[in-house]
């Protein structure tokens, strides 16, 4: 009995390749069994997949661009000594905001001695082309996602073997000075997949007037054949 059980078992599945190959037969050469609408194709603005930095940060030197002049920061600097605390009326730099939590003194980050460079936590200076360097010192975790390739944009190719990968510095995407400006600011999602169900706008955009390819489709079957064959709204 029971090897009569494994030759019916054995029989049935020589039956399953040629059944397979039928049916993708008979839906490669068949008749359309089913009219599937395509959405319309969603235009995206070049500058929303763009792939510049969104601020230009300063370089090494840095410069300053004041009255149709470029100086470099010790060319003004070194004429004075430094004040412990900003004056509450800036002469220059008028146009810095500084909204960085706890982080309220320009020295924290600018070296007192030479204003060119940057100043760590333990008294050491970097270039400005170092920044990552100084964020790191207050925000570790993500200089690790930044270094992982997790936090940021990574340009050009992800294996180096194939070329050169550039990963934007922290002051290409933040204003050190007012960090969520203009990262965050305004950003919007791209539109989603063009799917039957989801080929409506993008986040955030109206929704009036929007296409449902889908529902349209419904709406003509039950105007043909005088019945609601699918709810479009069940998710059946």
């Amino acid at each position: 009995m029971r090897a009569e059980a494994r030759g019916g078992a054995a029989w049935e599945l020589t039956l399953i390749g040629p059944a397979l190959l039928l049916l993708s037969a008979g839906l490669y050469w068949g008749p359309d069994l089913l009219d599937i609408p395509e959405g319309d194709d969603r235009a995206v603005h070049a500058s929303r997949i763009a792939t510049e930095p969104r601020r230009e940060h300063m370089g090494d030197r840095p410069v300053i661009h004041i009255n149709a002049f470029d100086f470099a920061c010790m060319e003004c600097h070194r004429l004075f000594p430094p004040s412990e605390i900003p004056p509450e009326e800036l002469r220059q730099h008028d146009h810095i905001v500084l909204d960085h939590g706890i982080n309220d003194r320009c020295r924290n980050c600018h070296d007192v001695e030479d204003r060119d460079r940057l100043v760590l936590r333990g008294g050491e200076t970097i270039p400005y082309g170092e920044v990552a360097l100084l964020c790191a010192k207050c925000h570790g975790p993500t200089f690790r996602d930044w270094e992982a390739g997790v936090h940021g944009r990574s340009n050009g190719y992800w294996d180096t073997d194939r070329g050169e990968r550039q990963r934007l510095a922290c002051t290409q995407c933040h204003d050190p000075h007012d960090p969520r400006v203009p990262a965050m600011d305004p950003l919007r999602p791209l539109p989603g997949p063009g799917t039957l169900r989801m080929d409506g706008p993008a986040h955030g955009e109206a929704t009036e007037g929007a296409r449902d390819p889908l529902r349209e489709a419904i709406e003509r079957g039950r105007r043909a054949g005088g019945g609601a064959a699918l709810d479009p709204g069940g998710g059946h």
